[in-house]
């Protein structure tokens, strides 16, 4: 069933399906104050550009207690928009389907489209891709086919249909990291997504950018434990994104690179290290941590003693890897909701767009 509550953000923000600034182009550059805030909700760090000399550790910069601005207002940037990035933002996302995740996904489904739209509010000619990459490399519809002969009724509540879809599956719907397009199995989209151009991610011109945020992003629970940064890695590699690979043409050189993790658990399956994946992102965009803005909604120590969501008072394997970059967000999977979370975020892209110069 359609998330009536994603229909109604994206009609409510969006307009026009197809909005004019859905195109490629460039500002002018006035770079905004770094800014560090934190609530019980997101943790939010901006330190500038990195001091590349100084490592990983080198997010650990000057920060400031001062409030965010007000995000959706173009005015934080001034009457110029930055030049920055020009108005390119890769978003890539990375989002669990374990069977925990049915609150955090419906969360994530009513928040992205403000999110998309704030953004594209803040970058001048805003040109977007947004891709969720296969975070297991498996085909998630399986568990429900395997339900089929026992029970058909197992899955068709959520619209998976028995028998049919194995038949329609390629091999990029069952590679690490590659761009998902057909979503299946319990609480998932259930359906082909048909994106405009033709490409495993969306892309600016979109003509039904609703539809097309839900088809992706709906990845349902029947899937197995992510390896998270593995995942990442994956996604990112030369050869899925040269001509011919399952996610061609995502990565671009002269855009802004966001990375988003929607997960519920520990990172326990990858058999990299936070300073690997971190390394492999920058290595990805030309050696430049300041090119990339790294984002996650992940477990937080436990506030409440009777709490029933899901917490993590140990290390975070994801945690640790979104700290070393220099614009991060951090949110949370208990909270209420997730708009305060990308507000945050889409105001850290847009400062780090300014401070990002394709070279």
């Amino acid at each position: 069933m359609r998330n009536a509550t994603l229909a109604a953000l994206v009609l409510a923000t969006c307009g026009d399906p197809s909005p004019p600034g859905f195109s490629t182009g460039a500002g002018a550059t006035t770079a905004p104050a770094s800014t560090s805030t934190s609530s019980t909700s997101t943790s939010t760090s901006s330190t500038g550009p990195a001091d590349d000399s100084a490592g990983p550790g080198s997010a650990e910069g000057t920060t400031s207690t001062g409030v965010l601005r007000d995000v959706g207002a173009t005015e934080d940037f001034g009457p110029v928009q930055p030049e920055g990035c020009k108005g390119k933002v890769d978003l890539l996302f990375l989002i669990s389907s374990l069977h925990t995740m049915k609150t955090e996904q419906a969360q994530l489904l009513a928040s992205f489209p403000g999110f998309v739209t704030t953004i594209q509010e803040k970058l001048a000619d805003f040109d977007v891709h947004i891709m969720v990459a296969n975070p297991t490399g498996e085909w998630a519809g399986w568990p429900c086919e395997k339900s089929c002969n026992d029970d058909p009724q197992a899955c068709a509540e959520d619209g998976y249909q028995c028998h049919v879809y194995p038949k329609l599956i390629t091999p990029c719907d069952y590679t690490f990291g590659a761009g998902l397009t057909f979503n299946a199995g319990g609480y998932a989209a259930n359906r082909q997504c048909e994106l405009f151009g033709g490409n495993r991610y969306i892309i600016s011109g979109e003509p039904d950018l609703a539809d097309a945020l839900e088809c992706i992003a709906k990845v349902g629970t029947s899937g197995g434990i992510p390896p998270m940064g593995d995942a990442l890695i994956a996604a990112l590699a030369p050869k899925i994104n040269a001509e011919g690979g399952c996610n061609a043409g995502f990565l671009r050189d002269d855009a802004l690179l966001v990375v988003v993790f929607i997960n519920d658990t520990e990172d326990t399956e990858s058999t990299s290290w936070p300073y690997q994946q971190y390394k492999a992102v920058v290595d990805a965009k030309g050696g430049d941590p300041n090119a990339i803005v790294a984002l996650a909604v992940t477990p937080q120590p436990m506030k409440d003693p009777g709490q029933t969501c899901t917490y993590n008072n140990g290390g975070a394997k994801v945690r640790d890897l979104i700290n070393m970059f220099p614009y991060h967000v951090e949110g949370d999977t208990c909270a209420a909701s997730y708009a305060p979370f990308f507000d945050q975020a889409a105001d850290l892209i847009g400062e780090a767009c300014g401070q990002f110069i394709p070279q």
